[in-house]
């Protein structure tokens, strides 16, 4: 293709037009890139930094080595750069889906990990990026490329919009089932429903491209110039480096439709050279001097360590680096330059060779030549070639400058972009509540398991045993006469052996705690009947009940019915963790159980979670003090007896009698007297006993 300075010319016009259009779509790029999707796709973009650098030093050690081998230094180059390059930038579009679907599934709180997977199912059936052919080869279609944002965000948006549909879900407050297993599951039915639009979206393309409407529209579009095919070849593959699409690759698949690729012909100047040598200074944007000037400008501390680590491979035309992290993709601040420069560098070019400063040589020369050197090169040693580079540098050193200076005052990363992240409570919340929800889940289920375990030695050990009562007595604390019995479960194995209640928190962790009240109260009617049988009396007997037992009005009706039937009023005792949360429910249970003649205690008093209010709030007979408070710390003795006669005087004045429990030696039980306590319990006054035993008391 030859080009020369009068179709530049003529080519102006267009060209100033195309300017104005940059201009306004910078300024709509400035707004638009404060979006939330396009902050993701940047993040995206930046995401795939490390396989740029890894990938670049390979090409770039296979350039030395090429290098190498054509001094004859090595016999021929190690490394095929080109295999390498080629298999870069044909996945680059299959990376940059993953990257941006793992994003956009974290701020639309998806599974990352099925969000994914579905949009490369997705992103591979519409694009055509693999395939396989009837005889099970796969293929490929490299345009692919051109598909992979617009179906990464269709893909993971229509999954999201599925998603919310409640009918579209297993799964829907399922305690036995994982948090992230419903998450992962929840998206069978969206993900399926996403996957079906895809395949209509994908037939609905294979339709037009039968048709033949599409080659249509690009055959009756004007016939470009040469040097309006360069300025529209470079214009797209500058503005596809800056949304992070390999330029070149780009323009290329455009062109493949529109016309035949712009490529060297004989004549005065071979596009390919000019574009390599003058439009590509440093790589795409002709940005060699980007790193040069953000080291030499002062204030630019934040952007030096991006410069330092690019410069070198600025040196062979590998400016990857810049793009993503300094960055120059999707940031509108950079977008006239980038564009601006090598336009600007062909127009010196152009004007150098059309007044005779140099010519270029027919023999292609590699891409990866550094500056100066390249011009030489291409022109077969001439000194105007390299001036004229030179002066490419010089301005585009003036282009890109003020821009350096206007992205210094903003920070590496963008600020909206900061702000977003930091600003998002809704997103960090919801991710920590998720995660929080996960671990209960997972020790929840870890229990249960150490649980069951617990629950199969325990039948075991119940296992051929029965359930009977043991009773300790209460005395009054002055004359020690019996005034009542508390009823306690025991079990005894199929050896005889009585085994203490270690089985009750066992029992209750399994939810039997209101089958265990109700067979201590069956066995307390029972006990009753028998003892009535003998003709023997008995004092007030005592029974803990549990809140699941004294929440549940049938059992409560049932228990006051079968006492009046049996002609006997129970104390009952509420357990702490029933009374300190469930007092409201509890009030109008106990009110109930009062009008039916039976009295009240509150149990465990002082335990460590007892209110002050749980006294007024439950109208109660007595309170029954927990050892804790009746038997002060080893060091503590006198500041506890004012604490254990400043409860009992409490209890007093608020129109309780007051019971202490845990009684095991004299001075415990002087102590009590002491303070005014009216009844006491304990291994001192009586230890549990089996029924036959308490028998003897009521003979005494």
């Amino acid at each position: 293709m030859m080009l020369g300075i009068q179709p530049f010319r003529a080519a102006l016009t267009p060209l100033q037009k195309a300017f104005t259009c940059i201009c306004c779509s910078s300024m709509y790029l400035t707004r638009l890139v404060h979006s939330k999707t396009l902050l993701l796709l940047r993040e995206a973009f930046t995401s795939l930094l490390p396989v740029v650098l890894v990938m670049n030093i390979i090409v770039l050690l296979s350039g030395l080595s090429g290098l190498l081998a054509s001094q004859s230094v090595v016999a021929e180059s190690f490394i095929n750069g080109n295999e390498v390059s080629r298999l870069y930038f044909f996945l680059v579009p299959f990376f940059l889906n993953i990257s941006l679907s793992t994003l956009m599934a974290k701020e639309k709180d998806l599974d990352q990990v099925s969000t994914v997977l579905i949009s490369v199912v997705c992103f591979l059936r519409v694009s055509g990026f693999l395939f396989i052919d009837s005889t099970g080869q796969i293929l490929s279609f490299q345009g692919s490329v051109l598909t992979s944002i617009p179906a990464t965000l269709v893909a993971v948006t229509l999954l999201h919009y599925f998603s919310r549909f409640s009918a579209l879900q297993f799964f829907r407050g399922r305690s036995e089932v994982s948090p992230a297993l419903q998450r992962t599951l929840n998206l069978l039915i969206p993900g399926l429903l996403t996957v079906l639009c895809f395949e209509l979206i994908g037939q609905g393309f294979r339709l037009f491209f039968k048709t033949g409407l599409f080659s249509f529209l690009f055959e009756i579009l004007p016939k470009l110039q040469a040097t309006q095919e360069v300025i529209l070849f470079k214009l797209i593959s500058q503005l596809s480096w800056f949304f992070g699409i390999h330029g070149e690759y780009s323009a290329d698949g455009l062109f493949r439709i529109l016309n035949a690729i712009p490529s060297s012909e004989a004549g005065s100047i071979h596009f390919k050279v000019l574009h390599d040598v003058f439009m590509n200074i440093g790589g795409s944007g002709s940005t060699f001097v980007v790193p040069l000037a953000i080291l030499f400008l002062p204030g630019s501390t934040q952007f030096k360590p991006i410069a330092q680590l690019s410069l070198p491979f600025a040196l062979f035309n590998v400016n990857e680096i810049l793009l993503f992290g300094l960055p120059i993709i999707l940031n509108p601040l950079f977008l006239a330059p980038f564009l601006l420069a090598p336009l600007v560098n062909m127009a010196i070019a152009l004007t150098a060779i059309h007044w005779g400063a140099f010519t270029i040589s027919a023999t292609a020369i590699n891409w990866m030549s550094p500056p100066l050197y390249s011009a030489y090169a291409a022109s077969g040693g001439s000194g105007g070639a390299v001036l004229t580079q030179f002066l490419c540098i010089v301005i585009d050193m003036g282009i890109y400058y003020p821009f350096l200076v206007l992205a210094k005052q903003q920070s590496n990363t963008p600020r909206a972009l900061r702000k977003l992240l930091d600003g998002d409570a809704y997103q960090f919340v919801n991710r920590e509540i998720n995660r929080q929800e996960e671990r209960r889940f997972m020790t929840q289920k870890m229990d249960q398991v150490q649980d069951m375990e617990e629950v199969q030695r325990l039948l075991q050990q119940l296992k051929g045993g029965q359930f009977l009562l043991y009773f300790q007595p209460k005395v009054d604390a002055q004359s020690k006469a019996l005034v009542g019995l508390e009823t306690l479960l025991r079990f005894q194995d199929a050896g005889g052996n009585i085994v203490p209640p270690t089985f009750l928190p066992i029992l209750y962790q399994q939810g039997l705690s209101k089958a265990i009240d109700q067979k201590v109260l069956s066995l307390v009617f029972d006990q009753i009947k028998q003892w009535r049988g003998n003709g023997q009396g008995f004092p007030q007997i005592s029974i803990n009940l549990d809140k699941h037992f004294l929440l549940d009005p049938p059992s409560v009706k049932t228990l006051i019915a079968k006492a009046r039937q049996e002609g006997i009023c129970f104390e009952l005792e509420i357990t702490e963790h029933t009374y300190t949360s469930e007092v409201k429910s509890l009030a109008s249970v106990v009110r109930d159980l009062r009008s039916a003649g039976h009295q009240v205690s509150i149990d465990d008093f002082g335990a460590g979670y007892s209110s002050l209010t749980t006294l007024v709030s439950l109208e109660a007979d007595s309170v029954k003090l927990d050892r804790k408070l009746v038997v002060a710390p080893e060091g503590e003795i006198q500041r506890g007896r004012v604490l254990l006669e400043s409860s009992v005087k409490l209890c007093h004045d608020l129109g309780f009698s007051v019971v202490a429990e845990g009684i095991e030696n004299l001075s415990q039980l002087q102590l009590v007297q002491h303070c005014g306590v009216d009844f006491v319990q304990g291994y001192y006054t009586g230890k549990p006993m089996p029924a036959n035993q308490v028998s003897r008391l009521f003979q005494a």
